[in-house]
Parts: C-alpha cells; sequence; structure tokens
C-alpha cells in the first residue's frame, strides 16, 4: 500500500499558494468576498489537510463568477 503524506513547509507553501491563486482569481472577477475565500481555503487545507483543501477549491470554482466581456466600441457608430 502507498501512503502520500504532505506536511510541514510543503503544506503551508501549497496552502499559501491556493489560497494567493484563489484571492487573485476572485479579485480579478470583481468578487467582494475574494478575501474570505482565500482564508476559507488556507484554514481548510492546513486543518484538513488536502481534502479541506480541495473540497473549497472546488465549490469555489462552482461558485465564482463567470467573465463577463469588455465593452468593445464599434468604429463610426
Amino acid at each position: 500500500m502507498v501512503s502520500i503524506e504532505i506536511s510541514g513547509p510543503l503544506l503551508l507553501a501549497a496552502a499559501v499558494l491556493g489560497a494567493a491563486w484563489i484571492y487573485r482569481d476572485a479579485k480579478r472577477r470583481a468578487m467582494d468576498t475574494a478575501d474570505m475565500w482565500a482564508v476559507g481555503f488556507f484554514v481548510a487545507f492546513v486543518l484538513l489537510p488536502v481534502l479541506g483543501g480541495l473540497a473549497v477549491f472546488v465549490f469555489y470554482l462552482q461558485n465564482r463568477n463567470r467573465r463577463r466581456g469588455s465593452p468593445v466600441t464599434v468604429p463610426g457608430a
């Protein structure tokens, strides 16, 4: 049986990188709760290693705002 263990600095690095990505992505999509998503991911990832973080990540991906196209000017209109 093979087991994978993520602990110590690697766990914290993965949690920080994941939280940073979620925060930047949520800010880019103009979500007011970007900071709460990032903190939720970090806490879940550290308290419930990997599975908790992945659950929050999947939930975030399902609930994030879809990108809206930017307004385009039409020449001569």
